[in-house]
């Protein structure tokens, strides 16, 4: 009897061995999958981040634009107040 279970432990241990080979490759290139979705992660947040500042700093060069010409029209307007006669403030038409 225990001849059997020396037999059957040989036999399960040469069968197993490539499976634990296999399942030790899977589990290798499961990691190296692993690192490389957080590699990408991480890419991707710092091109987003880069983005979004590309935004805010669009949106300020366009608000300072706005506010400059919001001063020219002031100015220009100011200018123009002894001569009344004919003209129509800008923002008061649209």
């Amino acid at each position: 009897m225990e001849q059997i279970r020396e037999a059957l432990r040989d036999g399960l241990r040469e069968e197993a061995a490539p499976i634990a080979r296999r399942l030790a490759e899977v589990k290798g290139l499961s990691n190296n999958v692993i690192h490389r979705l957080e590699k990408l992660e991480h890419t991707i947040d710092a091109e987003r981040d880069a983005r979004v500042d590309d935004l805010a700093l669009l949106v300020d060069l366009l608000t300072e634009g706005w506010r400059g010409l919001n001063a020219r029209l002031d100015r220009i307007e100011a200018a123009l107040e002894p001569a009344k006669t004919n003209v129509v403030k800008l923002r008061e038409s649209a």
